[in-house]
């Protein structure tokens, strides 16, 4: 905080005041985004103030609605937080893998006690190429006809 001059200062304080994001103010300005970040903190700015006369979130979510504390005490907007959670868990996401053994069990008849939808719909792929009737192949997974009807028509779309 010391490198800056009260003229460059001034002007950071004044841009973080107007909402300005740190990148913002780093491409306007040239200061390093690590003392932009500082500078408000000190001021006790959220990063995601728009104005100061109407408090929303970067995205536009109304505060009084959507505001909380993390763990730090920090502003944070509920909403913001919950899409940034859904965005890391539909990455981190890893399907699960249908067991082949079971898909196998059922095609010849004798399913385990409970298949998963993703391992029921490949037995009912496996004996429907093998041209059975919807009824035999309810039969070989136990399951209803018409989850093999909609499984089958899954297929063909």
């Amino acid at each position: 905080m010391t490198g800056l001059s009260s003229e460059m200062r001034r002007q950071v304080e004044k841009l973080l005041h107007a909402g300005h994001s740190d990148r913002g103010i780093h491409q306007a300005t040239g200061v390093a985004r690590t003392t932009i970040a500082r500078h408000r903190r000190r001021l006790g700015l959220p990063s995601y103030l728009v104005t100061a006369d109407g408090p929303a979130c970067r995205h536009g979510h109304p505060f009084p609605e959507n505001i909380a504390h993390d763990s730090n005490g920090w502003l944070i907007c509920r909403e913001c937080r919950r899409l940034h959670g859904r965005k890391q868990a539909a990455r981190a996401y890893i399907p699960a893998q249908p067991d082949q053994a079971a898909i196998t069990r059922a095609a010849a008849g004798d399913p385990p006690d409970r298949l998963t939808p993703r391992e029921r719909h490949a037995a009912i792929r496996r004996l429907d190429s093998r041209d059975y009737s919807a009824a035999v192949i309810a039969e070989h997974v136990r399951c209803s006809p018409r989850t093999v009807h909609r499984a089958r028509s899954k297929q063909a779309a």
